[in-house]
């Protein structure tokens, strides 16, 4: 056969180099696939990379977040610990001293902090005696008190009469009050108590309480002081039934709500007892001449047994915390104290 440069292969006639040039494009298809392939897997393995990292920060949270947790319970415990140990130190020194009152330890309340191996459980000890309870306390009390926390006198009206129809065991309405058939009428419907309050939250049902209200609001004042309007859940109690509001650890807008103690009072009153604890209602008649004798018909002085502990347990090096409320009455029960009230959901906090 005479060779003209050419041969047919299968039909196919290949010139001369063109086997070369095909073989370099099958290569270079063949390159391109698996430069895809490779960024596809390159893609799968940093997905697949991101989830495993989630899942263990997550994992990790979950386990921070139960250590906070156990780290807030042992708060709870040792606040207690300080608590009994403050009630004894009172009662020892009671039976020691005649009539010298320097040596009295005063209220356990404010800040209770247990410190574990740089973790740490940071507790606020709040007296319940402080505080002006919301079943037994008259209406008129109430009204002052939200007045003086910044609600406005219409809804301060409003709240007062409703607190006292939720309460009241009739159906009949106050001037401003609620009754069932004002929240049966609601999106929402439901009756109205007409019994006494059982947990704080409760408030929360009657009309006019916002959460704002209830749980509290920051603010400015005009010349720019930062100041907490509202608060209601730091001034009302259900845990005591004592009209009288004890004067050593009752904040201050519960004591300016008292008839007849002026605001500026109420002020004096709080930096004496910080200097002293007051053994008896006599002695702030004789701290604040012209006090009207009504307005201590309002205060005591007994030693409380009811607190609320906020406790709060943070990890370190972690913005995870977790916080507990709880309500405690102490010297009942083999642990010395009882849990009146629990809460590990608190979003006031």
């Amino acid at each position: 056969m005479e060779a003209s440069g050419e041969v047919a292969l299968k039909g196919v006639v290949v010139g001369p180099g063109g086997g070369q040039e095909a073989g370099s494009n099958h290569r270079g298809a063949v390159l391109l696939v698996v430069l895809w392939v490779m960024l596809a897997m390159s893609l799968l393995a940093l997905s697949f990379s991101a989830s495993i990292r989630t899942e263990v920060e997550a994992a990790r949270n979950v386990v921070t977040q139960k250590q906070c947790f156990y780290l807030a319970r042992a708060g709870i415990e040792y606040a207690v610990y300080e608590i009994l140990k403050s009630q004894l130190a009172f009662a020892q020194t009671q039976q020691l001293i005649e009539g010298g009152l320097e040596s009295i330890p005063q209220v356990l309340t404010g800040k209770v902090n247990l410190e574990l191996e740089g973790h740490s459980a940071d507790v606020e000890v709040i007296d319940e005696t402080g505080k002006i309870s919301l079943n037994s306390a008259p209406s008129h009390l109430i009204y002052n008190l939200l007045i003086t926390v910044g609600v406005e006198g219409r809804e301060a009206d409003i709240i007062t009469d409703s607190i006292e129809d939720w309460r009241d065991p009739d159906d009949f309405y106050h001037d401003n009050g609620a009754e069932s058939d004002w929240y049966q009428a609601l999106p929402k419907p439901y009756w109205a108590k007409n019994g006494p309050f059982d947990v704080p939250e409760e408030l929360m049902l009657v009309r006019g309480i916002t959460p704002e209200i209830y749980y509290g609001r920051k603010g400015l004042t005009s010349g720019g002081e930062r100041v907490e309007y509202y608060g209601l859940q730091n001034y009302l109690t259900v845990f005591t039934k004592v009209n009288r509001i004890n004067v050593n650890s009752a904040p201050l807008p519960v004591l300016a709500s008292i008839p007849g103690l002026e605001y500026e009072d109420a002020i004096q009153l709080v930096a004496l007892r910080d200097q002293m604890p007051i053994s008896d209602v006599t002695q702030i008649v004789e701290m604040l001449p012209g006090l009207p004798t009504d307005a201590t018909s309002y205060l005591s002085t007994l030693r409380s047994s009811v607190y609320t502990l906020v406790s709060t347990g943070r990890i370190r090096d972690s913005e995870i915390v977790s916080r507990i409320r709880a309500v405690v009455r102490v010297g009942m029960g083999y642990k010395g104290y009882g849990v009146l009230y629990w809460n590990e959901m608190n979003f006031e906090l």
